[in-house]
């Protein structure tokens, strides 16, 4: 597997992360563009880093944060659904060993059957059966299905479930070995709110990932990522692991914003409305201690296109100005600005001593040469 390390890639607004640890690789969400005008080659990158199981390149785990299209974009066309025998050599998509999704997905009804999300919901339903009859092959990798958060509509019967609260230690029924999960979302009024209001964006799961150092129990790095969950959301996370004595669980070296780095994080919206009377440009408290529980040297990574200081959101400019309020402006970092001239994902390596910004030089990347240089210290 080689280093431990995070990639963010730059895909606009939306997300794909990829979590390298000695034992599993872990994607989180999918934003596959065309790659045509300077659009970095995801697809690719990924096969790079990805291996290969029968001449077939595979994740030990997909977490699909929640099935908004800036989240599934082009899963169909770029990950293998139906049994891994039916798979074409020629697609060469990516194999998903196990597969995290929240309730939602199989009880959104807007769902159209030929949309990403769609695809989703269908290998869900194909996988949900396996457990739900029982079948032998339920266990076997390309099968593996873990439901995130509560069961609201009793859709997911006898499948394996990750609740807020739980730290997740294996995948595939193998020892992820000094990494670990913290489940910190969706709860159970997450869910049923979503269900209520149709908003997708409630359900999405949360965690907190975990690398350990190589000797002893301590952690080397923390990662937070909330998929495009509110203030409301972080709000009960951070009352509910205070309460229940998980305050390590909100430590972070690195936070991804929610939302791609939108304001909904900090209040509602809309910003300010001064025709109507409208204000929330105030942040509640309760975010701001979230961002609060950073570590010495952490980094927040925003998953956008660039920011600028107009009226978009996502991304935010006043939303911006608040996490360089926290972490200062050197320790914020966006995926389509991070490199000025071309896109390249950015990508922590991650040792007993944290997380390490590793930046790719233009020459090295022309010349396809892999030489990254040093370019600070999370952790």
């Amino acid at each position: 597997m080689g280093k431990n390390k995070i990639k963010y890639y730059p895909v606009g607004n939306g997300d794909t992360s990829l979590i390298k640890t000695s034992k599993a690789n872990i994607i989180t969400d999918c934003n596959i563009r065309e790659v045509k005008d300077g659009i970095f080659d995801v697809k690719k990158d990924l096969l790079d880093e990805l291996e290969k199981r029968d001449g077939k390149p595979y994740t030990d785990l997909f977490v699909l944060s929640h099935h908004d299209n800036d989240h599934c974009l082009n899963f169909g066309k770029h990950f293998h659904t139906g049994k891994v025998s039916s798979y074409d050599d020629n697609d060469e998509k990516i194999v998903i060993d196990e597969l995290w999704v929240n309730e939602y997905i199989l009880g959104d009804d807007s769902i159209s059957d030929d949309s990403d999300a769609g695809i989703i919901r269908k290998e869900v339903g194909r996988r949900r059966n396996l457990y739900k009859n029982n079948d032998s092959s339920k266990d076997e990798r390309g099968n593996r299905l873990v439901l995130v958060g509560y069961d609201g509509n009793n859709q997911f019967t006898n499948v394996p479930q990750h609740i807020p609260g739980d730290i997740v230690t294996q995948i595939n029924g193998t020892d992820l070995e000094k990494f670990e999960f913290f489940i910190h979302a969706p709860f159970k009024s997450d869910v049923i709110e979503c269900n209520a209001i149709n908003d997708r964006n409630l359900s999405s799961i949360v965690y907190q990932a975990r690398f350990f150092k190589s000797y002893g129990t301590d952690f080397a790095c923390r990662v937070l990522h909330g998929g495009d969950a509110d203030h409301y959301r972080w709000a009960t996370i951070k009352e509910k692991s205070e309460k229940n004595d998980n305050k390590d669980a909100l430590e972070w070296d690195i936070f991804q914003t929610p939302h791609h780095c939108s304001w909904t994080f900090f209040n509602d919206t809309p910003y300010k409305d001064d025709d109507k009377g409208i204000d929330n440009s105030e942040p509640m408290q309760t975010s701001i201690d979230i961002l609060n529980y950073k570590l010495s040297g952490a980094k927040v990574v925003a998953t956008s296109k660039a920011i600028v200081n107009n009226s978009d959101n996502p991304p935010h400019y006043p939303a911006r100005t608040e996490y360089v309020d926290v972490v200062g402006e050197s320790n914020f970092k966006n995926t389509q600005k991070f490199y000025e001239d071309f896109e390249k994902p950015i990508v922590f390596e991650i040792d007993d001593y944290g997380a390490t910004l590793i930046k790719a030089t233009t020459a090295a990347i022309s010349m396809g040469v892999s030489k990254p240089s040093r370019a600070g210290r999370a952790g």
